[in-house]
């Protein structure tokens, strides 16, 4: 096995004296600085720059394709020798494949004519095939010279060069001395000021250094012996190390103990030898750019900093291929710089992937397989930021973490284009902030012509926008399970492919699935696949509920969702189980209201008071609740009367408490007082009626509300037509918004009775569309018809899950679910229209035309209503039902 690195630094140590062989002075103490010197750090690799982790690969590949190379120029050697000559070198696996890239692009380079600019590593090659007697292989040509024996890279000519030119760079530059003014090499370092000194002005040569170091060292009061402090200054050897060492030791003690940064390589050493000693007050350097404690072997602006930071310093420039200002890359030793999209999207480096078979880049090698980027999984490890276990970045370092995190730690700047302040997404060649929206090139979309932001470019077609780029025919393959032909989701399955893997991935407890989690799975898998796929991301990403779900066991009820922490989330998966009849259906009004009532029965100290409030809101009202829920469901007005006398009759009954008092010993001063001070809420007379008659309380009562009979309708007798011709002649508002209003203006329905119609309230023939408000349905007029059967056509909800058919005429966002009442009214509110001013109007126009009884068997009103309406009109119609007797007559 023969090693064919060359020793760079021999040469330029040699020509520098003094200077240069300071470097070498921990060898010259042989193995006792070598037992000083920290070890490396877990998967550390010295050789492999910043992006060696972007450059892994498969190592058995990279080798075949070097000896297959090898043996085309080289037949008469064995490829087992070559092979075992290969991995004897030590290369990591960046640099074999560089030198595979090379190799594959052009193999003269093994034989001197190929260019100055191969892989940087060819010389090692060279070298070990030469030693296995290769006959036709020869050193590239020298970049500077035009001789053939080039051993190393000139970062500065972006060529090979030989060790002679290599050397040219090191000699020391002549130059008037500044301390004697004579024209010299000037070799060595003032103590201040910038500027080099000849040979004859040697800075301090009458001090003993080494007996200066040991003396700064024991000032740093670290706590080592003498002995210990001796054989750490034994590593410092050469004169150059140790003046250095005592002017860093008496001009700034600082940096061994983290205040200021380290600016000289000895220090750093110094300090890490220290540390390794057990010595105290002394840190382990860190790096000033990104604050880690890790090798600090370059440097930046003169100060010391790790390679990380320094590839990112120096890497940055011009892309070769798409001209933007970003950290490169050298690509394959071929002087051609790229950014890391180009390099990823060349199709040069794309294969095959073993997964799902698309060639594309490929992210990760195991083993045999090569994964792209769709089926690499992101390894899944305990967030050091947040703490929680979640697919993280950075996991070799000790110190993994998540999307989340990550995304935080990067602080929001103004953007130079827009001024707003967002995340940075790329910078100017000035150096300016830029963030995603402004990075985004908008152009005209080759599809649908709109201007907006291009998310690829097809060739022979052009740009493309989002939307056309998911219906993009081009871009749709077989999924590799079910042959399904169109836009596949990751490792070539198509949504409803992955999505049984993901969610069982998703729940998956120790790889066994729970029998709740089951079921939620099931429930799940009757919905659409990809809105689920999308709700899976966000779990994964922002939320712990998949691992709390998981936690359930073998039984699932809404008791158990009831204890999970309150979400979105929860009640959205609630709907979800309801409507896939994975859980019973319940009321959510009837269980926010018992929730809320108990809530409030327990801000009551009074035991008694307690269950006497218990008791009422029992009987007068979660009873009446129940009783109307069994026939069909609760509107949210229901509850929240509920609800409000509840609040009411606890803070009076609470405060009662908090002045010593209860019910029984409760006079009616107090309650004429609560009532001054709280007088928009006299809801408590029937609780004190009731608490009298039931012998909790005494001798007390409060009046009763009055009734407000106060209606506010549409000013003047036209206004409400011009609404309606409004709503029918402006296509551009939304169909459920203008069916809606019109609902409200023709039929003066309530926004809470028309969210609860369902589409089978609707019936559409050839001749009429009638509409079913109450016992009779009613024919709806043209042109309101057509927006009532187009509504029926084209209706949606805002729900990105659902099971099966939404019933509703309304849907909302919730599986299964309707629109919120609410939410119908605020809607109308952006048109201008009031629904309670409309549906007072209308229903003024229509008691003041038709009787009371048809009223309420058309809109579905109740005979009471529709005769207090009737009054309020002036329509009491005496002799209606005397002329339907002498018709029946």
């Amino acid at each position: 096995m023969c090693d064919g690195r060359v020793d760079r630094d021999r040469a330029r140590h040699s020509c520098l004296g003094e200077e240069g062989r300071g470097r070498t002075g921990a060898q010259q103490t042989g193995q006792d600085a070598g037992t000083w010197w920290p070890p490396p750090r877990p998967g550390q690799d010295r050789r492999r720059g910043f992006l060696g982790r972007r450059m892994r690969g498969n190592r058995s590949e990279f080798v075949t394709v070097i000896v297959t190379a090898v043996g085309a120029i080289e037949p008469h050697l064995s490829h087992d020798d070559v092979r075992t000559a290969i991995e004897g070198m030590g290369l990591s696996a960046a640099q074999l494949q560089r030198l595979s890239r090379t190799l594959r692009r052009d193999g003269s380079v093994l034989t001197g004519p190929g260019g100055s600019d191969c892989a940087a590593d060819i010389e090692q090659l060279i070298l070990c095939l030469r030693q296995l007697g290769a006959m036709r292989v020869r050193a590239p040509r020298c970049a500077q010279c035009g001789r053939n024996d080039s051993e190393t890279y000139s970062r500065k000519l972006k060529k090979r060069i030989c060790r002679a030119c290599s050397m040219q760079g090191w000699q020391p530059a002549v130059g008037e001395c500044p301390g004697c003014g004579a024209v010299d090499k000037l070799i060595y370092r003032p103590r201040h000021g910038d500027g080099l000194l000849c040979r004859r002005c040697k800075p301090e040569p009458d001090v003993d250094h080494a007996a200066k170091v040991r003396d700064g060292i024991a000032q740093l009061r670290t706590g080592l012996s003498a002995t210990e402090i001796d054989r750490v200054a034994s590593v410092f050897g050469t004169a150059v190390a140790q003046r250095e060492l005592n002017w860093i030791l008496q001009d700034t003690p600082g940096v061994f103990r983290g205040e200021i940064a380290h600016r000289s390589a000895v220090s750093v050493r110094l300090a890490e030898l220290l540390v390794a000693a057990g010595a105290d007050n002394v840190r382990l350097p860190q790096c000033p750019l990104c604050l880690r404690t890790v090798k600090l072997g370059s440097q930046i602006d003169g100060l010391r900093c790790c390679h990380t930071c320094w590839g990112h310093h120096f890497s940055r420039g011009t892309c070769a291929r798409c001209g933007c200002q970003r950290h490169l890359i050298n690509y394959h030793g071929a002087g051609e710089r790229l950014c890391h999209r180009c390099f990823e999207h060349d199709p040069v480096n794309h294969e095959p992937c073993t997964r799902c078979g698309r060639v594309d880049f490929i992210n990760h090698h195991d083993g045999q397989a090569k994964l792209c980027r769709r089926c690499y999984p992101a390894p899944t490890a305990v967030c050091s930021s947040c703490g929680r276990t979640r697919p993280c970045t950075r996991t070799r370092t000790g110190k993994p973490i998540c999307g989340t995190c990550s995304a935080k730690q990067r602080p929001p700047q103004p953007c130079s284009v827009c001024g707003n302040i967002r995340s940075v997404h790329t910078r100017t060649d000035a150096g300016e902030p830029v963030c995603n929206p402004c990075a985004r090139s908008r152009e005209p979309c080759a599809r649908c012509g709109k201007t907006l932001g291009v998310s690829a470019r097809l060739a022979g077609v052009g740009p493309l926008c989002s939307a056309c780029l998911q219906r993009e025919p081009a871009y749709f393959t077989d999924c590799v399970q079910c042959g399904a032909h169109g836009r596949t989701y990751h490792r070539g399955l198509c949504p409803a492919c992955a999505c049984p893997g993901e969610l069982r991935e998703l729940f998956a407890k120790n790889g066994e699935l729970s029998g709740a989690a089951s079921r939620i799975v099931e429930a799940l898998l009757q919905c659409d696949a990809m809105p689920v796929l999308r709700w899976v991301r966000r779990m994964r990403s922002n939320s712990e509920l998949p691992a709390q779900l998981a936690e359930l066991g073998d039984t699932l009820s809404h008791h158990d969702l009831d204890d999970l922490p309150a979400s979105k989330s929860v009640e959205w998966l609630r709907n979800i189980l309801v409507t896939a009849e994975g859980l019973p259906d319940r009321d959510p009004y009837l269980h926010r209201t018992e929730q809320y009532i108990a809530a409030r029965l327990a801000t009551i100290s009074n035991r008694d008071d307690r269950a006497a409030v218990r008791a009422f809101t029992e009987w007068n009202h979660l009873r009446k609740l129940r009783a109307r829920a069994d026939k069909g469901p609760l509107k949210r007005n229901h509850g929240l009367a509920a609800q409000i006398m509840a609040a009411a009759i606890t803070d009076f009954v609470s405060e009662l408490n908090a002045h010593g008092l209860a019910l029984a010993s409760c006079q009616q001063a107090f309650v004429d007082d609560w009532l001054v001070r709280n007088p928009t809420r006299r809801q408590i007379h029937q609780f004190l009626a009731w608490a009298v008659h039931r012998g909790y309380a005494h001798d007390v009562a409060a009046p009763v509300p009055q009734t407000r009979r106060t209606r506010h309708t549409l000013p003047g007798d036209d206004e409400r037509w011009r609404l309606i011709q409004y709503l029918i002649e402006h296509p551009d508002l939304e169909t459920r918004d203008r069916v809606a209003g019109l609902l409200v203006l023709l039929y003066s329905q309530p926004a809470a009775r028309l969210v609860t119609l369902k589409v089978a309230d609707v019936t559409i023939t050839d001749d009429a569309v009638q509409l079913t408000l109450g016992a009779v349905p009613l024919t709806v007029p043209s042109p309101v018809d057509r927006l009532l059967a187009d509504l029926v056509q084209q209706r949606r909800g805002y729900a990105a899950v659902t099971v099966g058919t939404n019933p509703w005429l309304f849907p909302g966002g919730r599986s299964g679910g309707h629109l919120s009442a609410n939410q119908v009214g605020l809607r109308l509110k952006r048109i201008g229209i009031s629904p309670r001013i409309a549906r007072n109007t209308a229903l003024i126009d229509l008691a003041g035309e038709l009787p009371a009884v048809v009223l309420a068997k058309l809109l579905g009103f109740s005979i009471k209503r529709a005769v207090t309406w009737s009054e309020e009109a002036g329509n009491t119609r005496p002799r209606y039902a005397a002329e339907v007797a002498r018709r029946n007559s």
